[in-house]
């Protein structure tokens, strides 16, 4: 099997387990609107993305080092393991004290009432520990090579996340506590059974870590913390300016809004866990260059093309995905949309740094993207309001994969095909005012542009069969 039939082999794999999960999920935002108001929503969503903040900071990132050296034939992979776990455990116990913290985190509803997160600390860090305990574990039975098990582990996690979100909301109706408890039982459930179907407890050992290797995973993953925070505070300051602006209503339709993009930046969750098991290779450094510059054209044809359907489906999403009362968020949706898209692009480039350990320069980057996002927020929002904080994000990703596109140069080139992505997201731009000002036949002229993008980009789409076909 060749690279590329390999890679399309395991991305094939990842997204019968990732897209197929996810795509449940969303489709269950009818079932979550109906049940929670936007302000308890809003709440929700700010509570998930407070443990995304958290999250690296207590796993100290240490999930990329268990895949990247657990990837590397020198190494044990029982202290690869180990030391992943122990991090993790380590790392909740100092975090432990801080939790007054999250009385910084205040919001607004729309009855004109106020409230932080404090309240909700005990159900954070229990969330926080199991997803970082449950990260370790997928992140290294793929790194073993049980790709199809981490597939049916994330149907498995999505199918018991929306049961017991039917029993939690539904039946029992605990609102936003239940909608955030049955996230942390699908992950320990998730925790449990990769244990004993991978044999995990044979990896593990407390007794003398190497401590050597233990360095050299933190070094690796130490500059990702706080990459994986800016990473998330450029979506969590959107909601977070508009719940303080605005209110926690519009942060609730907006965070509902965005799960539309969420679709697009699924196919860069799946391409990357497949990406990151070919990318690790043998090849000589003309060969490596020539695979990352196919792959990369290819790929980021793909996600444009995507992109512009998701401008033209618009409106149709959020009539499908949500309750009438959340329809106005579809006007969020075209600007998300293609920040999405550079983001996808942006996550292509950072597997360069992440192949030569240069996790600094990944920091850096992201951290760029960061204060534009944040500076921009606080300008855009109180006057345009959630489509100042869709503008904001789209700025920030498009200068963060030019940064990376350009700084990354120094390790390893990737050749992007520049007038032809140019073009594209020109077409895409011209999308995006059609749906936002509506003029006379805009349906038909939205057609006749995804259908130009779909040509623009398919011949790229040609070759990558024609190289996935080829035998080595």
């Amino acid at each position: 099997m060749n690279q590329y039939k390999r890679l399309l082999s395991n991305t094939f794999i990842f997204a019968i387990g990732t897209f197929s999960s996810k795509i449940l999920v969303i489709l269950m935002l009818r079932f979550y609107t109906g049940i929670l108001t936007p302000d308890e929503m809003g709440v929700a969503d700010l509570i998930i993305k407070t443990t995304s903040i958290l999250y690296p900071v207590v796993s100290l990132s240490i999930g990329q080092a268990v895949i990247r050296y657990g990837l590397e034939r020198a190494q044990s992979k029982q202290n690869v393991f180990s030391i992943g776990l122990l991090t993790v455990l380590c790392g909740f116990l100092i975090a432990l004290p801080f939790h007054p913290a999250l009385n910084l985190v205040h919001y607004n509803t729309s009855a004109g009432a106020t409230g932080s997160l404090l309240p909700y600390a005990w159900l954070i860090y229990l969330y926080v520990l199991v997803s970082c305990t449950q990260n370790v574990c997928s992140q290294f039975i793929r790194a073993l090579g049980f790709v199809r098990l981490y597939a049916i582990d994330g149907i498995f996690r999505t199918f018991m996340t929306i049961l017991l979100n039917i029993l939690y909301l539904k039946v029992f109706e605990w609102n936003i506590f239940g909608y955030v408890f049955s996230i942390i039982c699908a992950d320990a459930l998730s925790t449990v059974c990769l244990f004993l179907i991978a044999g995990l407890w044979k990896y593990f050992k407390i007794r003398k870590p190497n401590f050597h290797l233990w360095r050299g995973m933190l070094a690796y993953s130490l500059p990702l913390v706080p990459d994986a925070i800016l990473v998330f505070v450029i979506g969590f300051s959107d909601q977070m300016f508009l719940a303080q602006m605005k209110d926690t209503a519009v942060s609730g339709i907006y965070s509902v809004a965005y799960r539309v993009p969420t679709l697009i930046a699924l196919v860069a969750s799946i391409f990357i866990d497949a990406w990151q098991l070919s990318m690790v290779n043998d090849n000589s450094r003309k060969e490596q260059i020539r695979f990352f510059s196919n792959i990369g054209n290819m790929y980021g044809s793909i996600v444009f093309i995507i992109v512009s359907g998701g401008v033209m489906c618009a409106k149709l999403a959020m009539k499908v995905l949500a309750v009438p009362s959340y329809y106005i968020g579809w006007t969020f949706i075209p600007l998300l949309a293609l920040g999405a898209g550079f983001n996808c692009l942006s996550s292509f480039q950072k597997s360069v740094y992440l192949l030569e350990k240069k996790t600094v320069s990944s920091f850096i980057s992201t951290a760029l993207s960061a204060a534009v996002n944040i500076t921009l927020n606080a300008l855009l929002i109180p006057k345009m309001g959630g489509n100042g904080a869709a503008l904001a994000t789209l700025i920030s990703y498009l200068l963060l994969f030019f940064y990376r596109a350009l700084d990354s140069r120094r390790f390893m080139p990737v050749h992007w095909k520049v007038p032809r992505l140019a073009l594209t997201v020109l077409l895409i731009a011209a999308q995006t005012l059609l749906m936002l000002n509506e003029p006379p036949f805009w349906v038909l002229w939205q057609l006749l542009l995804f259908i130009i993008v779909f040509l623009l980009n398919g011949k790229e789409l040609l070759y990558g069969a024609k190289k996935i076909l080829h035998r080595a």
